[in-house]
């Protein structure tokens, strides 16, 4: 056994030191949580952009792929070209 005696005073101010440091943890603890969920929201925010490229390169991709398609079918290749053409005038 310790031969050392405390008093309130001492033993009220160690209390408080140790509710000041569970504090801290605690906050330490809720400060990562709340950086995890700025990263987690800056990742979200780069997915919806790519996402919408995708979807922007996906439309373009079939209106070239239509293109090319119409070009080289049967039909178009049968097309000639007129001997003249003519526009109206108002």
């Amino acid at each position: 056994m310790s031969s050392v005696k405390l008093g309130p005073v001492t033993h009220t101010v160690l209390v408080a030191l140790m509710i000041t440091v569970l504090g801290l943890i605690y906050l330490t603890q809720a400060t990562r949580t709340t950086g995890y969920d700025y990263e987690s929201q800056k990742i979200n925010s780069q997915i919806a952009t790519l996402n919408s490229e995708k979807s922007d390169l996906q439309i373009e991709n079939a209106r070239l792929t239509a293109l090319s398609t119409v070009k080289n079918s049967p039909v178009a290749r049968a097309m000639t070209t007129p001997a003249s053409t003519e526009y109206v005038q108002q």
